[in-house]
């Protein structure tokens, strides 16, 4: 148990909504076995309050910050300094406040080139699908862009920002989510959800899947969730992952950035499975 002294400082985590976050859970824990007055706490910010939000960090001199959906991308404008990766990315999930200085970094794309190591799948040379053009999109296509993968295609419900997104790289190419057709479902080896595509109830996979390879791996950056994908799965008996082992991943880049100290992620995982639903 935490004890709250009149010298612990807060790292907040800005998102809306947030309630769904296990990031408090895995980074209290950390915080608590590394014997650091520091605090992480949830904070559900609208986009019209995010500048205050972020000029908090200043104000009451926290340690730094994690940012999430959907504050990813409009962040960026209200920071002193954006690491070099993040600015190529166009997104930010850290904030670290260095002498009332506030750093802006993307841990998401390292996070899940971990964790794709750390479940033995290779996409050299091959095929993918990324579903979704927003903060965490961008950072899986600079991660998949680093790992050599042969082809990549976007889609999105906002077609324009998928192909905004596509014209940086040369072997992405963009594609309107209702033009996914059973060919191009063919040629693909992993489809990567970083969509919100699964954080309703009611949500919908955003396109038919008929036609598949039969190795077809499914990755879903949400976790704690029943998402269409990992129904889809589920059904037709193929690979699924979610994203906690993302999550854990760039959460340890994260805490590292703010205390010098790397984590232990060993029992991560299975605290983190006490509070899925």
């Amino acid at each position: 148990m935490q004890n709250i002294t009149s010298n612990t400082r807060i790292i907040p985590i800005f998102g809306n909504p947030i309630k769904h976050s296990l990031s408090p859970i895995m980074q209290n824990a950390w915080l608590i076995e590394n014997k650091l007055d520091f605090i992480y706490v949830a904070f559900d910010i609208k986009t019209k309050d995010l500048k205050q939000a972020v000029q908090s960090i200043k104000i009451l001199n926290m340690v730094g910050a994690n940012i999430t959906v959907p504050h990813k991308n409009d962040v960026i404008k209200y920071l002193d300094v954006v690491d070099k990766s993040a600015k190529v990315i166009g997104s930010v999930n850290t904030i670290v406040n260095k002498n009332g200085k506030l750093i802006g970094y993307n841990t998401d794309g390292n996070g899940f080139i971990s964790d794709l190591s750390s479940k033995k799948i290779d996409l050299r040379n091959k095929t993918v699908l990324v579903v979704g053009a927003g903060g965490a999109s961008k950072a899986v296509l600079y991660a998949l862009n680093k790992l050599k993968v042969k082809k990549i295609y976007i889609t999105s419900r906002t077609y324009t920002t998928a192909k905004n997104i596509a014209q940086l790289y040369k072997n992405i190419s963009s594609i309107e989510i209702n033009k996914v057709s059973d060919d191009l479902l063919q040629q693909i080896d992993c489809i990567i959800n970083s969509s919100t595509c699964g954080m309703k109830l009611d949500d919908k996979l955003p396109f038919e899947i008929k036609k598949y390879k039969n190795n077809v791996i499914l990755y879903d950056l949400i976790y704690n969730k029943l998402t269409p994908f990992k129904k889809f799965a589920v059904k037709h008996s193929l690979k699924y992952f979610s994203g906690e082992g993302m999550l854990i991943n760039q959460g340890a880049i994260s805490f590292e950035m703010w205390t010098n100290i790397k984590p232990n992620t060993k029992n991560t995982l299975s605290l983190l499975k006490k509070f899925m639903r």
